[in-house]
């Protein structure tokens, strides 16, 4: 003979399957789950975490890009002034012979640009004042591919480019 305590402890598909009683412990137990309150905090933190991480990240990437930009174009300036006032001090770091390139590379601070990223044109004709074709100014370019910490945040390749013509 069962005891009373066997029937109470019956399987829940059982009482699902009850016309009408079933139903309203469903609802009951919904209603109480829709209710609650424990857990909401994680489940919110679960939702926006990624978000302000993605949101964060970019802060950091557009940074690191606007920073290495402007030391690109710092490097290009002072080389082309050295080049266009006294080429023969324009030497590369550790370096004894005139290296246009190697002096604008080194002239990027922080940064591990290497020499073959800048080029350099003597006689190069500055704006509409310069002189005649021959007697112009300095010229460096440079072109820098920028490498993103985190690739899957900025799947874009970003070229950044840098001139400076001295007269």
């Amino acid at each position: 003979m069962p005891n009373r305590n066997q029937a109470r402890y019956q399987p829940a598909i059982s009482i699902l399957a009850l016309p009408g009683t079933g139903r309203r412990r469903a609802a009951a137990w919904l209603a109480r789950l829709w209710r609650a309150r424990d857990g909401a905090t994680a489940i919110e933190m679960a939702f926006l975490l990624p978000v302000f991480m993605l949101f964060l990240l970019g802060i950091c990437e557009f940074g690191r890009a606007l920073w290495t930009q402007t030391a690109l174009q710092f490097a290009v300036e002072a080389a082309a002034r050295c080049a266009a006032i006294s080429p023969s001090l324009c030497t590369a770091a550790g370096g004894g012979a005139m290296d246009i390139p190697g002096y604008a590379a080194s002239q990027a601070f922080g940064l591990s640009i290497p020499a073959s990223a800048f080029i350099y044109q003597p006689n190069a004709v500055c704006g509409v004042g310069s002189g005649v074709a021959g007697s112009g100014g300095a010229q460096v370019t440079a072109s820098y591919a920028f490498q993103a910490v985190v690739p899957q945040l900025v799947p874009v390749d970003v070229t950044l480019s840098a001139k400076s013509c001295h007269p």
